[in-house]
């Protein structure tokens, strides 16, 4: 039940936090470290589900909802963690940004090594949500994807406003 609770807290720091940095510039000489980074993010889903599937139907059988719902609320907790380390390049020179994005990367990277192990999956979260847990994998994979969107779709009218002025 806590570790249900705690991913939550997760994907309302992470919406919360992106939500207000969509706004804020981002630091000119990060751009060349971040911008490679974001494409890679924005890859990743592709890629995962490329080897899960190969994985899932040939390597590992058995216990198969567990480990689906496993794979994506893992996926989701590392994603998060990833896109505080690009805000925080990004936003090195906001000090709360800073603050916050350092505090929410390691919040999530704690979680994610945590809930790593399938068997302590199983016991934590699974054992008590059952199948509700690939819905909390997928609700932080939402966030994720809709925060990144809206800041995407922001700091394309940022550059517009600039490029017109």
């Amino acid at each position: 039940m806590m570790i249900l609770i705690l991913t939550i807290l997760l994907a309302v720091a992470f919406f919360v936090i992106g939500f207000m940095l969509r706004n804020c510039p981002i630091a000119e000489r990060t751009i060349k470290a971040t911008k490679p980074l974001s494409i890679m993010i924005d890859l990743s889903p592709l890629i995962g589900i490329i080897v899960f599937s190969i994985l899932f139907t040939c390597v590992l059988n058995g216990r198969l909802p567990e480990r689906i719902s496993h794979a994506i609320t893992v996926f989701g907790l590392w994603m998060c963690a990833t896109k505080f380390y690009c805000y925080i390049l990004a936003h090195f020179k906001t000090r709360w940004a800073l603050i916050s994005c350092l505090m929410g990367m390691l919040y999530s990277i704690g979680l994610a090594i945590f809930l790593t192990p399938l068997d302590r999956y199983v016991a934590t979260l699974y054992s008590f949500a059952d199948w509700y847990s690939l819905l909390l994998g997928c609700g932080l994979l939402l966030v994720y994807y809709s925060v990144t969107i809206i800041s995407v779709i922001n700091h394309g009218r940022q550059k517009g406003k600039a490029i017109n002025d």
